[in-house]
């Protein structure tokens, strides 16, 4: 039995080949998103900046100091008008489980779920709270646990008839 080296080496060069083949492939889907997206977050911040102005990248994470100094103040009291809305909705929720003979659990699910979301928007639209307001992030993260413990009670079964 005679062995020959050639036939295994260009056997081997083909399946590398052919192996390598669909990375150029990706390398160039790649390099299209990337200069897409380049271009996308360029205008995006062409728009936002000063004229005269030119950003050479635009990263969040490297400009968060810079990001963090240019954030508007949070106004406490559109903060505490919200809050007060989602204590509205607190009350829905709990004239919805009270009901005397079969409570309302459908909606005071639908609710929570608003609830959890408007928690949630605000959250994000105030991230600063804390440091500035604690006495309103304390109320708000109040509001949190006790959204996520009844929506724990309610998947639970505790409000069954």
């Amino acid at each position: 039995m005679r062995i020959n080296t050639t036939e295994q080496i260009t056997s081997i060069a083909k399946q590398s080949q052919a192996t390598k083949a669909p990375k150029r492939a990706a390398d160039g889907f790649h390099n299209l998103l990337s200069q897409e997206l380049e271009l996308q977050t360029k205008s995006a911040t062409e728009a936002v900046l000063p004229p005269g102005t030119h950003s050479l990248a635009f990263d969040p994470r490297l400009n968060a100091d810079q990001m963090e100094a240019g954030q508007k103040a949070v106004d406490p009291k559109q903060v505490a008008d919200k809050l007060e809305g989602l204590l509205d909705k607190w009350e829905k929720y709990s004239t919805q489980i009270s009901t005397q003979g079969s409570p309302d659990l459908k909606g005071a699910f639908g609710t929570l779920k608003e609830l959890a979301h408007s928690l949630t928007t605000l959250k994000q639209s105030a991230p600063s709270l804390q440091a500035e307001f604690p006495e309103l992030d304390n109320v708000r993260n109040e509001l949190e646990v006790m959204t996520v413990t009844e929506q724990f009670k309610l998947n639970r079964g505790d409000y069954l008839v």
